[in-house]
């Protein structure tokens, strides 16, 4: 596998799909951070930042005496964060095309270091979290959430549902991904050494709303990758988004999308 080498498509032809993916998860992602310690005035690095979506909310909660560093290894995912940030009007927040195992930003000066749906497609995940640690300043805060896709459900139960989520972890465990990490996470960031390590579980659920339209426009994008490894026809995957779109339409079912582990930690004062 080649490292940060994701299932699913980057750049401009993912903007909408990540917005839906920040409309699911950004409310418990605001949540974490806040929990976390986030506060005005705070320099931070958002590690695997993708299109900036969550650096843009973080710039505005450190204000124009903080900033924020978004940090991805796809320089085409920096542009288009540059380019959404600019438009914007944000000021305190710049990107960096980096790998996550070498930022080649300086240590010790982040007051937290951040990242979400990165450690899962990384090959070391333990050596982006020690880079992450060297970032931070003493009593600096670590802050990794990640998800647990064997986690995700349907209700009433959907056979469409769970062969959706099959695949897209099968696409990821073909390209060295773990769509299982979250589960890990805590141990993970225990043996970093840090102080103070606390776990939360987060878990979106939605009867309504564009959020279920999620798991179709995963597999719609995964689509070409999973075609190729032979896990699945173009004729399964067009039914089984046909099966998708109609649940999503459907008020009477449930979806429970991938279960996120937050942990936060922080870093010894020497």
């Amino acid at each position: 596998m080649r490292d940060e080498k994701y299932v699913l498509a980057t750049g401009d032809t993912a903007i909408e799909r990540l917005k839906v993916v920040e409309a699911t998860h950004g409310p418990d992602t605001q949540a974490f951070l806040k929990r976390a310690g986030l506060r005005e005035g705070m320099h931070v690095a958002d590690i695997g930042c993708g299109v900036g979506i969550v650096s843009q909310w973080i710039a505005s909660q450190v204000g124009s005496s903080g900033s924020v560093v978004g940090v991805d290894a796809s320089a085409e995912q920096v542009q288009t964060a540059t380019q959404l940030a600019r438009q914007a009007g944000i000021t305190n927040l710049r990107f960096h095309a980096a790998s996550a195992y070498a930022t080649g930003l300086p240590y010790g000066t982040f007051d937290m270091v951040f990242c979400r749906f990165l450690l899962m497609h990384l090959a070391h995940p333990e050596k982006a979290l020690r880079e992450m640690v060297a970032l931070l300043k003493p009593a600096g805060v670590l802050a990794v959430e990640d998800g647990d896709f064997t986690a995700a459900f349907c209700w009433p139960p959907s056979h469409a549902y769970e062969r959706c989520f099959e695949l897209y972890r099968a696409a990821g465990a073909q390209q060295g991904a773990d769509f299982t990490i979250g589960r890990k996470l805590f141990s993970l960031v225990c043996e970093l050494g840090l102080h103070s390590v606390q776990v939360n579980l987060a878990q979106p659920i939605f009867a309504e709303g564009p959020q279920k339209l999620l798991p179709g426009w995963t597999i719609e994008e995964a689509a070409e990758n999973l075609i190729a490894a032979g896990l699945a026809s173009r004729e399964e995957i067009e039914e089984l988004c046909r099966q998708l779109r109609r649940l999503a339409g459907d008020k009477t079912v449930v979806f429970g999308m991938a279960r996120m582990m937050q942990v936060w930690g922080t870093k010894q004062v020497v």
